[in-house]
């Protein structure tokens, strides 16, 4: 016999979860514990971060109890009783087909890395169809850039540019996740003004399922460990729904040599998409000639003049519509966090292959 209860901190999970080979998750809403009634002996625990089921374990003693899916009824209901309607979560290949009794569905596996499941009515195949109605305006092929733009430069604008002057049709896709130091809403304004002389550039929302913390948490993290993983499974979903969906095949990525991370993107991009018929075209970043100084052109450059104060030097970096923004009262809280000096408004090393 089992019972099962709330954990009051996944800290009193931590000794199954090392013993399973797993990290303890950061961060999460919600714990479970799977005890057992004769020794009252820790045997089971997931626990729920946002949307995402992490930290699911079963005690390699007491496997074959069916106790992950007895764990994952469990977090579901709590899900919903906090109205949570779609939940994913990450498990190993091999795991993947008996999850789908309590409804996971595989939605893209990398071997040998992990399957991502997803469990609910609203993922990613209405994900889908509202992309192809979005295509629908103009079929044909297309290109797509993907970036995050912290904020939006003249390298972006550049590749932007680039990718337009080759391509019939280019869908700038920018990624949604908040974990960026000037929030969404502001950097997919700025990426629309700075690309409205652009006729057959569309600028649309990532949603959850490009570059997010889901599809590739690295990007987020810095965790160059899991990047080769975290890469391919982000690939393996812009291959197998959102290209078709938009009639994507080119892809356009800037130039980054600083990144551990970037570089697994890159190579993820290399060793998926080419194989599968997307063509890859790899362009150098704009690069900016002051007297002695040239550099590339970085929105990690752009943070770091204004933590300095160094107005004035932004104007050779970003658009005029990005500059006006900067001056202006809408980004004063963006600003005064990054010159005071906090770190994590500082961002990564330098911009992506995805363009920070």
């Amino acid at each position: 016999m089992f019972e099962e209860r709330k954990l009051r901190s996944i800290d009193a999970a931590e000794p199954l979860l090392k013993r399973c080979g797993l990290k303890v998750p950061a961060g999460v809403d919600y714990t479970v514990g799977v005890f057992s009634s004769s020794e009252g002996k820790l045997i089971a625990t997931g626990s729920l971060k946002g949307d995402m089921i992490q930290g699911l374990a079963v005690d390699p003693e007491t496997q074959g109890e069916d106790l992950s899916a007895k764990v994952l009824t469990h977090l579901i209901n709590v899900a919903i009783d906090t109205g949570r309607h779609t939940l994913y979560l990450f498990t190993k290949p091999e795991s993947a087909q008996k999850l789908s009794a309590v409804g996971f569905r595989i939605i893209a596996e990398v071997r040998p890395y992990a399957a991502l499941m997803e469990w609910g009515t609203v993922g990613i195949h209405q994900y889908v169809e509202n992309l192809k109605k979005l295509a629908e305006a103009d079929p044909g092929e297309a290109s797509a850039v993907i970036v995050n733009c912290n904020p939006f430069t003249l390298g972006h604008q550049y590749l932007i540019e680039t990718a337009a002057s080759r391509s019939r049709k280019v869908y700038v896709i920018v990624v949604e996740e908040d974990q960026s130091v000037f929030p969404f809403e502001d950097r997919i304004e700025l990426v629309q003004k700075g690309t409205a002389h652009l006729k057959n550039v569309t600028v649309i929302a990532g949603g959850r399922y490009v570059v997010s913390s889901l599809t590739f948490p690295s990007y987020f993290t810095r965790d160059s460990e899991f990047a080769a993983a975290h890469s391919a499974m982000d690939v393996a979903l812009f291959l197998n729904y959102i290209a078709p969906a938009l009639g994507i095949t080119k892809r356009f990525v800037g130039t980054e040599p600083y990144s551990e991370v970037t570089e697994a993107y890159n190579q993820a991009m290399k060793s998926i998409l080419i194989p599968a018929g997307i063509e890859l075209e790899v362009i150098e970043r704009k690069r900016l000639k002051s007297g002695e100084e040239d550099h590339a052109i970085s929105a990690s450059r752009v943070r770091r003049y204004i933590a300095e104060g160094r107005i004035e030097d932004l104007k050779d970096h970003v658009p005029e519509t990005t500059y006006e923004y900067l001056i202006s009262n809408r980004a004063f809280d963006v600003v005064k966090k990054l010159r005071s000096g906090d770190k994590s408004a500082q961002g990564y090393v330098e911009d992506s292959v995805i363009k920070r």
